[in-house]
């Protein structure tokens, strides 16, 4: 599908978006084809200023040219900073009830790096970050949330260097005053834009969104990226379609069921009704 409208720049930007940062492989291509907006967005989640990050590398970039069907990289986003820390992102939309154990064997997968004859202590610290667009169960809702190893004790931590993260894209009101601070937010609603016009506003906040929204109408202009991202959005409309039916099912199920338990119960009355009456007649 070709886009709507061509835009020569974001200025003449406008109208709805086929999809935003929520596709994960849009997010994947934009971070990946402009390493200042993935500086920005590190500096901000570790709640750093972006000159204390010299340089950030992609560990896992698409290989344009493979279809979306037959792809076989992880859209997931990996990174090195310059201080050895890597950073694993993650964009999830659909919640499939697993975050918890998912995020931690991502993250244990990163941190199982080292080498026959490297030590321990060349570890590098792993930090594994999910955009969600849903609310984790059992969790107390909270925008920006990080764990790590600690004593459940007195609470000390037991290793820096294992971090897991998320950033609920459905709790932006919620957000601290440190988070604030370092523009976290303002990352969420670029995640959750769904019109150029709220691109704009956003990417007038800081350069490093502006970066980032300017690599988006990019993207929007290449047909292979326009392909892969279409295809991300398709998956997600069937799997939802699926999920619908199956819902339906289960109500329809249930109904049956609640059917066959008043059966059952009318059944076991009129017997009842049926051994008094023979007990009388004797």
């Amino acid at each position: 599908m070709t886009p709507k409208h061509i835009f020569t720049s974001l200025e003449d930007a406008y109208g709805k978006l086929d999809y935003n940062l929520l596709n994960d492989c849009l997010f994947h291509i934009v971070f990946q084809n402009n390493p200042k907006a993935l500086l920005g967005l590190c500096a901000s989640l570790l709640h750093m200023h972006p000159e204390e990050i010299r340089s950030v590398e992609v560990l896992n970039p698409i290989e344009y040219g493979k279809t979306p069907i037959d792809k076989e990289f992880i859209l997931d986003l990996k990174v090195m900073l310059n201080d050895n820390r890597i950073l694993n992102f993650e964009v999830q939309v659909m919640d499939e009830n697993n975050w918890s154990e998912r995020s931690l064997s991502y993250a244990c997968r990163t941190f199982d790096q080292l080498k026959s004859g490297q030590s321990y202590l060349d570890i590098k610290p792993v930090y594994h970050i999910g955009f969600l667009d849903y609310d984790l169960k059992g969790i107390t809702p909270e925008f920006y949330a990080t764990y790590k190893l600690l004593n459940v004790k007195n609470h000390e931590i037991y290793s820096d260097k294992f971090v897991l993260a998320v950033v609920n894209l459905n709790q932006i009101d919620k957000v601290t005053e440190e988070d604030r601070k370092y523009g976290i937010d303002h990352w969420a609603q670029l995640f959750k834009a769904t019109t150029w016009e709220a691109i704009k506003m956003i990417a007038a906040k800081n350069e490093y969104l502006a970066e980032a929204s300017e690599t988006m109408l990019q993207s929007y202009h290449d047909a292979c990226v326009r392909t892969y991202c279409e295809a991300v959005e398709e998956a997600r409309r069937c799997r939802r379609g699926l999920e619908i039916r199956l819902e339906r099912a289960e109500v329809q199920l249930q109904e049956k069921d609640e059917e066959l338990q008043a059966k059952n119960k009318e059944i076991a009355r009129l017997k009842a009704l049926l051994d008094a009456a023979s007990a009388e007649s004797k």
